[in-house]
């Protein structure tokens, strides 16, 4: 793997040289890498691989060293090597600055301001070749002096101080050999110090994170042609020109972590043919994954966008890369992955997908991807395993499923053919029934390490909770009653559609199964744009299937706030809740054909327009309902003018709202405004009467007043059934608790009135309730006297 930014706060030194010096992959350099650093470079490479990757890559430092000591046999001798094992750490006493060696070869200082100078002297005087690596940490200095390291030769240099804002012209024109490696991390950077880099055409690694630059200009790099990295990781990058990296035609590396760079500006990247990685991750790209995201970049194999904003990946994302092997998609906002999403990058081994909101995968989404072997879904919303997400993967080695809401495992996944190493299942609310019992016998029989095995435990049924799947029983997993998480989740499927430019767009949907309890949560309404739907609107929705009289059948009204356009085409899609006994809540989802926008109102309905006009001279007076014992709600609507002649008649709009839920909605005849409505449910409830048509019945009971010139009227009522016998029942419960309490209450007046009988004793003195020993004493004195 590469090497990612380097960070301050781990080790800061140690890692900001390692990612100047080290070589880029846990592979074998090429040739060119190899051949560009003589035997001395050698050592501090091998050092600072050993310190990034300290246990992974001590097998690649030594293929590494030998090859270079292979190429190298002409140069390197005997005295060299003995040279290397005899060398020792400068010592500089000098009590502004502070140096120590970490590695052969390798020096670094801790100062004040003239700690450059106090180095620089030091390094003069001693042996050539002594330190290959510089890495100074330098306090007080905003300006960095010119030719400072003069006669001094290195291969990298890495210089911070935190306050550093500017680099003089000639600060590296000195030095005794070309610079290889220049790192200014930490510093206070603005732009890039064209003018010093300028001199340095040798220069293969530069590192500029942690600055505070904020543009790229069109020659921030020129004379650095032979750049292969470039770190400009936490700056506050935003605006790049288009000829920014023109300069670097042979850049292979480049590292943009965590700057404000939005998707336009990563055209900038274009004519970096020879680029094989780039790290966006931590900047402002969100919006739809495109095609066009990239420009064309064919040797780009590793591509990090985390964190930032992508809302979904679309058909034939990221064309211009070919030739990806890694793509990193971690911490997103993507709940969908369109079919055929990665359809040009069939050379993809590994990708990253955690911490995104993907519910579903359809295997048309992952199609092509037959070379990859790692596939991360940690951390999303997945509710089952199918065969769509492990079929088109047919090299799929590495498959990690943690923390998602996965309760069953399909019967079609062909687990006889899964060929994988690694399956995490853990944090997943499995439903141990029968439906899995060959997944059980398969994962028990597989090769996976035991950590894997134990990852899928069971939720439910109760009997099983905690269980390991593997060590649970086959005769345990049952197929009895159903369980709460094998419930059908209901669907939701649009029966009819309605628009006109009066009442607007109006939906019906079909719920399956409707005997569940679900309210609703969002409409969402996407638009065709060429071969891709991009969510164009959405609006919360408010129900509750308790309270609606036919809970099968769900009436959905788009607010006259959409924006949308006649003659485009829209799919609209309907998110519902269903609570779960082991989560919150789970998702049932539902979405139209595309239906292009066009009037469906019949040109009858046209004839009664006038008519309708006709109705605005009526005023509603008044509104009056009444419950009766049942729960029914008669709903008389008085009039004015009370009577209407044929040739004008008008319609009355009744709504019944509960809290801010539409659970009734019918028109009346002006000749009969009068009608009753059952609820099923008690409570209090807003009846609303207009004579106007509404548009949008979910706000008319907060928009209703009673002063608009008598066209509409609500009121509020509380419904609720009698049962003689229960109010009976109650009466004489409460009956008996209050003669009981009274009597309680009465015993406790009587006790605390009466007074404890006391003997009659003339010869005692009123002190009866002082100390003991004192009454005693009174009482003995009484009866001798006696």
């Amino acid at each position: 793997m590469t090497a990612s930014c380097s960070d301050a706060r781990n080790n800061e030194s140690t890692i900001r040289s390692s990612t100047m010096m080290s070589t880029t992959t846990s592979t074998v350099s090429t040739s060119t890498d190899i051949t560009m650093i003589n035997s001395t470079t050698i050592s501090m490479v091998d050092s600072m691989l050993i310190t990034m990757n300290s246990r992974e890559n001590v097998e690649t430092v030594t293929t590494l060293s030998s090859i270079s000591s292979e190429k190298d046999s002409k140069e390197v001798s005997t005295t060299s090597l003995m040279s290397d094992s005899v060398w020792e750490c400068p010592n500089i006493t000098k009590t502004s600055v502070e140096c120590s060696c970490d590695f052969p070869h390798t020096l670094r200082c801790t100062g004040e301001r003239t700690a450059l100078q106090v180095i620089s002297e030091h390094l003069k005087s001693s042996k050539a070749g002594t330190i290959s690596l510089l890495d100074v940490t330098v306090t007080g200095i905003s300006i960095l002096p010119a030719r400072f390291l003069e006669n001094v030769g290195l291969h990298g240099l890495v210089i911070s101080s935190g306050e550093l804002r500017r680099v003089h012209e000639n600060a590296f024109t000195a030095l005794a050999k070309p610079l290889q490696a220049l790192g200014l991390p930490n510093n206070l950077l603005e732009t890039v110090p064209i003018s010093a880099l300028k001199y340095l055409v040798g220069l293969d690694r530069l590192d500029l994170s942690h600055n505070k630059l904020k543009t790229l200009e069109a020659d921030s790099f020129n004379g650095l042609s032979n750049l292969t990295y470039l770190d400009l990781c936490d700056n506050l990058l935003s605006q790049l020109s288009p000829q920014a990296f023109a300069a670097l035609p042979e850049l292979r590396f480049l590292r943009m972590r965590g700057n404000r760079l939005s998707i336009s500006a990563l055209s900038a990247l274009r004519g970096l043919k020879n680029l094989e990685e780039l790290d966006l991750s931590s900047n402002l790209l969100l919006g739809p994954m495109g095609p066009n995201l990239l420009p064309w970049m064919p040797s780009l194999h590793f591509l990090t966008v985390s964190e930032n904003e992508f809302i979904n990946v679309q058909q034939g994302a990221l064309t211009g890369v070919r030739n990806l092997s890694y793509l990193i998609l971690s911490h997103n906002q993507i709940d969908v992955l369109e079919d055929h999403s990665f359809k040009h990058l069939s050379t993809l081994t590994r990708l990253d997908l955690a911490n995104n909101r993907i519910v579903d995968v359809s295997s048309a989404s992952l199609a092509h991807l037959e070379k990859l072997t790692t596939l991360d879904l940690t951390h999303n919303f997945l509710r089952s395993l199918t065969a769509d997400l492990v079929v088109p993967l047919k090299s799929l080695e590495d498959l990690r499923l943690d923390d998602n809401e996965i309760t069953m495992v399909s019967s079609d996944v062909p687990t006889s053919k899964l060929r994988l190493k690694r399956l995490s299942l853990s944090d997943n609310p499995l439903n141990c029934d029968c439906t899995l019992l060959e997944f059980a016998t398969w994962l028990s029989n597989s090769s996976l390490n035991d950590e894997d095995k134990s990852s899928a435990v069971c939720a439910t049924p109760p009997a099983l909770e905690n269980g390991i799947l593997t060590q649970v029983s086959p005769g345990s997993l049952l197929c009895g009653e159903p369980t709460p998480s094998m419930t059908r989740v209901p669907l939701a499927t649009l029966k009819e559609y309605h628009y006109d430019e009066l009442t607007g767009i109006n939906l019906l949907w079909n719920i399956e199964p409707c005997t569940e309890h679900y309210t609703c949560d969002t409409l969402i309404v996407y638009e065709t744009v060429g071969d891709s739907e991009v969510q164009t609107e959405s609006n919360p929705l408010h129900c509750d299937s308790r309270m609606m009289r036919d809970p099968c059948s769900l009436p959905v009204t788009a607010p006259p706030s959409f924006n949308l356009q006649l003659g485009h085409k829209y799919r609209y899609c309907v998110v519902l809740l269903i609570p779960t006994t082991y989560d919150d809540v789970s998702l049932g989802l539902g979405c139209s054909d595309v239906i292009t926008l066009k009037e469906t109102k019949q040109e009858e309905q046209h004839d009664q327009e006038p008519s309708n006009t006709n109705s605005l001279d009526v005023r509603i007076t008044a509104v009056h309902v009444n419950v009766s014992d049942q729960g029914s709600l008669h709903v008389d609507v008085s009039l004015s003018p009370s009577t209407k002649s044929d040739a004008s008649p008008c319609e009355i709009s009744i709504v019944v709202f509960d809290a801010e839920t539409a659970i009734h909605k019918c028109k009346l005849n002006c000749s009969s405004a009068f009608i009753n409505l059952e609820v099923l449910v008690p409570g209090r409830y807003k009846v609303c009467a207009s004579l106007d048509e509404l548009a949008n019945i979910e706000s008319i009971a907060f928009s209703i007043i009673e002063d608009d010139r008598g066209r509409s009227r609500c009121v509020e009522v509380q419904s609720f059934k009698q049962n003689t016998e229960a109010i009976v029942l109650s009466i004489v419960g409460a009956t008996c608790a209050l003669l009981i309490a009274l009597v309680v209450i009465g015993r406790n007046i009587v006790r605390k009135v009466r007074h404890p009988r006391i003997q009659t004793q003339c010869f005692l003195p009123a002190q009866e309730f002082e100390i003991t020993h004192k009454a005693h004493y009174i009482k003995l004195l009484a009866t001798t006297k006696v």
